[in-house]
């Protein structure tokens, strides 16, 4: 599916899924754009939305889905962890998105948007032998 506005997305948290990404500084220069970027990759099979806001630990991402799978997805590939904040959403998870992460995002992202080598057309195994 699509991003959609938060609050298309979240108007009941107790139904929604909550992967929290909190930002170390100069981690990426669109940290939004990079998880938006992950999530399409992912193929979402419903709606999600993002949020950046500034907690009491520093600056977040908050990435809400409509759908469990989508949240269980983004949790494995980044490696977030069960946490015990936002005890108003149906399930949450949260990771630390550093430089080496942020990293290691983009080049799955660049990777995965890289084109498959093409098969070398019949005729030409023909001439090779």
């Amino acid at each position: 599916m699509t991003q959609r506005s938060w609050t298309e997305v979240v108007d009941d948290p107790a139904a929604r899924h909550l992967v929290i990404a909190r930002l170390e500084p100069k981690a990426a220069d669109e940290p939004a754009a990079l998880l938006a970027a992950l999530i399409d990759g992912l193929q979402p099979l419903g709606h999600y939305a993002l949020l950046t806001r500034c907690e009491e630990e520093g600056p977040v991402i908050l990435c809400a889905f409509t759908h469990p799978e989508d949240a269980q997805t983004l949790a494995a590939a980044v490696e977030a962890v069960a946490c015990e904040d936002f005890p108003e959403w149906a399930s949450r998870h949260h990771f630390i998105l550093c430089r080496t992460a942020a990293q290691a995002i983009a080049d799955a992202i660049e990777a995965s948007l890289e084109p498959a080598p093409m098969p070398q057309p019949a005729m030409a195994y023909l001439h090779a032998a």
